[in-house]
């Protein structure tokens, strides 16, 4: 545990040194926030589809930016990584869960600020409960996004091989949200990626949390037809989507880690 905090309090100390990055990343997510703001300002009742796909902006956003922050956090510093490995200073698995709970707090804070502008502008009557479920659900989504970079930056071991990598993995994510083929209408022998499809559980999530019963009824004027239009189930939230992200973001971080520890000794 000490080692954990000590890597942990030097990767913030990294992170609060270059404040230029952090700068762009909050401006990042504000500019994005308004131009969508400006897109869908003040969607009427009527109009559930331009909602749908609000929603779904939102959460594919947030989860690009998840996966795009955090792509190089790895590669950049695995020669300190390998040097402090060598010298026996902590064990693989301290410094990759330091790396992975010092971005926990930029993946929570700028979503938020990305949410708040964009929830709040599009929609005419705002329910703080269901924004609440939302940002939780993008939050999650991020998690998973960031997940996928850490695997991505792992298998591809330098920041140019671990951007070539990572669309393959996020890609059929977003192919198979459930934005371009309905749920139900997925052939049998690509339900594998679909199940793997964390896009799919946070777009699925938003949905049904927006257009259903979750903090009171929506405003929408037909949102039990918008999910049944778009093969959702309305109870699937806490039952299959909230879990789905968890299980899927601690597989890649379990992947990651493994191929990790693979890579290091093999190239030690």
């Amino acid at each position: 545990l000490k080692e954990l905090y000590h890597l942990s309090s030097r990767n913030l100390k990294i992170i609060m040194r270059n404040p230029a990055l952090n700068h762009i990343r909050l401006l990042q997510h504000v500019f994005v926030a308004v131009m969508c703001s400006i897109a869908f300002f003040q969607l009427e009742p009527d109009k559930e589809r331009d909602m749908a796909g609000a929603l779904f902006l939102m959460v594919v956003l947030t989860s690009l930016f998840g996966l795009f922050n955090n792509i190089q956090v790895i590669p950049t510093e695995l020669p300190l990584f390998a040097r402090e490995y060598r010298s026996g200073a902590y064990y693989i698995l301290t410094w990759f869960f330091s790396k992975v709970f010092t971005e926990i707090p930029a993946s929570a804070v700028l979503p938020l600020i990305f949410n708040t502008v964009c929830f709040f502008a599009v929609f005419e009557v705002a329910n703080a409960v269901k924004f609440a479920y939302i940002w939780l659900i993008c939050y999650l989504t991020v998690q998973a996004s960031t997940a996928v970079a850490f695997f991505s930056s792992v298998l591809g071991w330098t920041p140019l091989h671990a951007l070539a990598v990572s669309p393959v993995f996020y890609v059929p994510s977003l192919i198979f949200s459930g934005q371009f083929i309905l749920i139900d209408n997925v052939r049998e022998y690509m339900e594998i990626f679909q199940i793997l499809s964390f896009l799919r559980y946070g777009h699925e999530g938003a949905i049904i949390v927006f257009f259903g019963h979750y903090g009171g009824d929506t405003y929408a004027q037909n949102g039990n037809a918008t999910i049944a239009t778009l093969t959702m189930d309305e109870d699937a939230l806490w039952n299959k989507d909230l879990p789905a992200l968890v299980g899927i973001t601690g597989m890649y971080y379990i992947l990651a880690l493994i191929l990790l520890y693979t890579r290091t000794h093999f190239r030690i």
